[in-house]
């Protein structure tokens, strides 16, 4: 929505890595040629890692995305961030948020029937008046309307309080999630339904604390759309 003071890139192809990335850091930091690079240099020194289809092993190899973690590592790590894993082990109450850029949500694929998907969360520390998008609406056929008419559809502003914002680019439109307490609900509640794992965009620097800047071996080797 053209009104919205939130960047929010929404879900093409299998770029949700980018969308992820670009959301957290709000602004088009990264586009899909620079992950394309990325992953050919990762290929390039450790084409070992691609077994023996010599495929690279990073990303979907007709270039639609699907980039793994290794990739968004790469690209925090070119523009001077840091990825830490949270431990599972901790509760999500316990992870120190301070100073964190954003959190990216990896939800684990589900075999043949679901792949795995990566996505944004992140704290705005000022109230934020955003477009009030009717329930009835999203979701609805875009037959109806052209897609020039709906991003100038007029809607009820609603202001919120300073907090933390879903991001993700299969929706709509971003989506307000509320103070810590209720970040945490929301992320208990997702890791009720779903194999994930949280990690924090933090700035490079060095780091003492419950979390990990290496990711899980699930999850070093999978992409995700």
């Amino acid at each position: 929505l053209r009104e919205s003071p939130i960047y929010h890139e929404q879900q093409s192809f299998w770029l949700c890595a980018k969308h992820s990335l670009n959301n957290v850091l709000q602004r088009e930091v990264f586009t899909h040629a620079d992950l394309e690079r990325i992953a050919k240099y990762l290929h390039e020194l450790h084409p070992e890692q691609s077994g023996w289809l010599k495929f690279n092993s990073h990303k979907n190899f007709l270039g639609f995305g699907y980039y793994d973690i290794n990739v968004i590592i790469a690209a925090l790590n070119e523009k001077g961030y840091d990825l830490l894993w949270h431990d599972k082990r901790t509760g999500i109450e316990d992870a120190d948020l301070s100073g964190c850029v954003g959190i990216i949500i990896h939800i684990q694929p589900d075999w043949f029937f679901r792949r795995g998907h990566w996505f944004a969360l992140k704290h705005f520390d000022e109230n934020l008046t955003v477009p009030k998008v009717p329930t009835t609406y999203v979701g609805e056929p875009r037959a109806a309307r052209s897609i020039s008419e709906n991003e100038e559809r007029e809607y009820e502003p609603k202001t919120h309080d300073p907090g933390f914002w879903n991001l993700d680019s299969k929706l709509r439109h971003p989506e307000y999630i509320g103070d810590r307490e209720l970040l945490n609900a929301f992320l208990q509640k997702l890791s009720k339904r779903n194999r994930l794992h949280i990690l924090l965009v933090v700035p490079s620097v060095d780091h003492t604390s419950a979390s990990s800047s290496q990711p899980p071996s699930s999850l070093s080797s999978s992409p995700s759309v």
